[in-house]
C-alpha cells in the first residue's frame, strides 16, 4: 500500500506535543512489546468499537511481514507473507458497516496493484471514488489518473481535470493547475469551467497516514 508503515505512523508521535501515558499502544510498540500492543488495540476495538483502532489493526495485518509480526497469532500465513486476506476483511467491514473512506482506499489498492489480489480496475475505481468523494487525497489523485487513461472507467478528461484540481486543494497534491497544463489544454473553455465548477471547497481532507493513530496511541 502506498502509505506509511504502521511503525512510521506510531513513531510520528514521538515528537508530538501530546504527553503520552505509560503502557499505551505507542509505548508498547516502541519498547518492542508488540504482542501486548496488539492486545491493547484489540481490547480498544472490542470495548469502544474504535474505528481508528480497527483501521490500524488492518494496517498491522497488511504490514505484518515487514514489521516482524509473523510470530503473533494469525498475522502472517507463513514467515514472509502478511495475512492480506485478514487485512482485507477488516477494511471491508469498515467500508460496508462504517463507510470508512480510509478502508475504501485500502481496498481500492488491493484491486489496483497488489500481487496477492487479481487486478480489477473497475472495482478499484469504485472504491477509490468512494474515498475520493470523502476527502482522501490519494484516492482523488488515483481517480483523476484513471479518468485520464480510461482505467476501470470510461476516459473523461473533464472529470480527470476536476479530480486533479480537487486533489490539488490538499496538502498531498498542492501543485495547482501548472501540473496539469497538458490536460487543461485539451479542454474547451466551457469544459474547463464545468470541471472547475465540480471542485468542492467543503470536502475535509482525510489523512490515511498519521491522524488515524492519534486517538488510540494516547490511550
Amino acid at each position: 500500500m502506498s502509505k506509511l508503515s504502521i511503525i512510521t505512523i506510531l513513531i510520528v508521535f514521538l515528537s508530538s506535543t501530546v504527553l503520552l501515558k505509560a503502557e499505551n499502544v505507542y509505548d508498547l510498540f516502541a519498547t518492542g512489546k508488540k504482542e501486548e500492543a496488539i492486545n491493547v488495540l484489540k481490547n480498544i476495538i472490542k470495548t469502544d468499537s474504535n474505528l481508528d483502532a480497527k483501521y490500524i489493526l488492518g494496517l498491522l495485518y497488511n504490514d505484518a511481514s515487514s514489521i516482524n509480526l509473523c510470530k503473533i497469532d494469525d498475522f502472517c500465513i507463513d514467515e514472509n507473507e502478511s495475512n492480506y486476506k485478514k487485512a482485507y476483511e477488516i477494511f471491508l467491514d469498515l467500508y460496508e458497516n462504517d463507510n470508512d473512506p480510509r478502508a475504501a482506499y485500502a481496498i481500492g489498492e488491493y484491486y489496483d496493484n497488489h500481487w496477492v489480489f487479481w487486478p480489477n480496475y473497475k472495482k478499484a475505481f469504485k472504491y477509490y471514488l468512494f474515498a475520493a468523494e470523502r476527502g482522501v487525497p490519494e484516492a482523488q489523485y488515483n481517480v483523476a489518473n484513471m479518468y485520464e487513461f480510461g482505467d476501470g472507467v470510461k476516459k473523461d478528461l473533464v472529470q480527470s481535470v476536476r479530480w486533479y484540481l480537487q486533489c490539488n486543494k490538499s496538502s498531498l497534491c498542492g501543485a495547482g493547475k501548472e501540473g496539469i497544463d497538458d490536460l487543461i489544454a485539451e479542454l474547451s473553455s466551457d469544459e474547463l469551467d464545468y470541471a472547475l465548477s465540480l471542485v468542492e471547497d467543503t470536502i475535509d481532507e482525510v489523512d490515511i497516514r498519521i491522524t488515524a493513530a492519534r486517538s488510540i496511541v494516547v490511550q
